[in-house]
């Protein structure tokens, strides 16, 4: 008889995992009929022939745009497959994750549809390729940009799409139109006046969440997601739904905690998941953020930090900012980077509070005197210089004063 293995004796209180993951999109969104609704009165003037409105979704992130975009197209297209004479309907999803450029947007719309990319070609060039493509498949064509305003002011994809009709790039019975979906609220306001006409007349602002809300969609997603709803106590959903509508509102944070917490429980041999368990992984989710965004930092940002880190591990933190500017001065020196003002380093200090990696307090001097500023790490002293140590430039740096 063969061995058993460790993993066979594995209690589990997953049923399936993936529901509770960012890849997995639910069957309806309830929380977001009016959304919804709104971009149905784009899509419509699809189904009578016309070919879509473009559209802009924006929100931050986690507020359910890509996944109202997907839960509406498959409408759209089951319309077409069974209900509809006239639409002939093609979509494609295109992630700009990392995409600068509209050149790269189209370069990877045709990569999705013939398979080629347009390295070494114009940009001209690569917008005709891609309208020969349009006409070969015809109908309407609807193109979902995810994260579109990472392409910042290089917006001519979301001009010459809405208008190929107009100025006669694609065939008379090709209907191409744009779905922009972005997290910043405010790339817009850096779009050029042509782009605004094209595709700012119908915009769909997502708003976050209210606790309610989340508590509704982890309910929907724990019925799937876990064995059964008894494996979750009382305060699970309530208190994972609190913390995510308290920070930012947002569904894939609440998810991601309850997550987080189920899997503590279970790594734990336990089958109920608490109280204890939500706030243990609200802890660690955000130990993570902050650490990431520590890594993530300008060289004046881990200089900065590095400073703030010497004077914690010295034990002299609380510090004002004069006394972290003396230790940065003498860091940045070190490492051969420029010295910027003391105001300059102070703004760094306030975004580093504003992450979270820092604690700011303010104090006052007395009657007389004016407030000023103390800021000390959010983490422990290792965490930030063992993140430091992981930098080129700081790794040897002893950051002990």
């Amino acid at each position: 008889m063969a061995t058993m293995t460790e993993y066979a004796d594995i209690a589990t209180i997953f049923q399936d995992d993936e529901v509770l993951t960012e890849s997995w999109t639910p069957d309806d969104l309830p929380e977001r009929d009016e959304e919804i609704e709104q971009l149905r009165s784009a899509f419509a003037p699809a189904t009578r022939g016309a070919g879509a409105d473009s559209v802009f979704l924006y929100g931050k992130a986690g507020q359910g745009k890509t996944a109202t975009a997907r839960v509406e197209l498959d409408e759209l297209h089951d319309h077409a497959e069974n209900e509809s004479d006239i639409l002939d309907l093609s979509s494609f999803f295109i992630s700009c994750e990392g995409l600068t450029t509209s050149f790269q947007v189209v370069d990877q719309i045709v990569y999705q549809l013939c398979g080629t990319h347009m390295n070494g070609m114009s940009i001209g060039v690569a917008f005709d390729r891609m309208y020969e493509e349009f006409n070969k498949i015809g109908g309407t064509i609807i193109l979902v940009l995810d994260e579109i305003d990472n392409i910042g002011s290089d917006d001519d994809i979301l001009y010459s799409v809405p208008r190929a009709r107009s100025k006669n790039y694609v065939d008379d019975d090709v209907y191409p139109s744009v779905v922009g979906i972005s997290n910043n609220l405010k790339w817009h306001s850096s779009l050029s006046p042509k782009v605004k006409d094209s595709l700012y007349d119908q915009s769909v602002h997502f708003a976050p969440y209210d606790a309610n809300q989340l508590g509704s969609i982890l309910r929907r997603r724990a019925e799937k997601a876990f064995v059964n709803m008894d494996v979750l106590g009382d305060d699970a959903i309530p208190l994972a739904s609190a913390f995510a509508a308290q920070d930012k509102g947002s569904a894939r944070q609440a998810i991601n905690f309850l997550r987080k917490a189920a899997k503590l429980a279970s790594e734990n041999d336990e089958e109920t998941v608490l109280e204890k368990h939500v706030r243990k992984a609200e802890d660690l989710i955000e130990k993570q953020r902050v650490e990431e965004g520590m890594s993530s930092l300008t060289t004046q940002g881990h200089l900065a930090l590095a400073a703030t880190t010497s004077l914690e591990l010295a034990e002299k933190t609380p510090a004002r900012t004069k006394d972290i500017y003396t230790v940065y001065k003498k860091l940045a020196r070190r490492i051969e980077s420029e010295v910027i003002t003391m105001r300059r380093m102070r703004d760094h200090l306030n975004d580093l509070d504003m992450q979270g990696i820092l604690i700011k307090t303010v104090s006052n001097t007395g009657p007389r005197g004016g407030k000023y500023f103390k800021f000390e790490l959010s983490v422990e002293a290792e965490t930030a210089t063992d993140i430091l140590s992981d930098i080129t430039r700081f790794q040897d740096i002893d950051l002990r004063l």
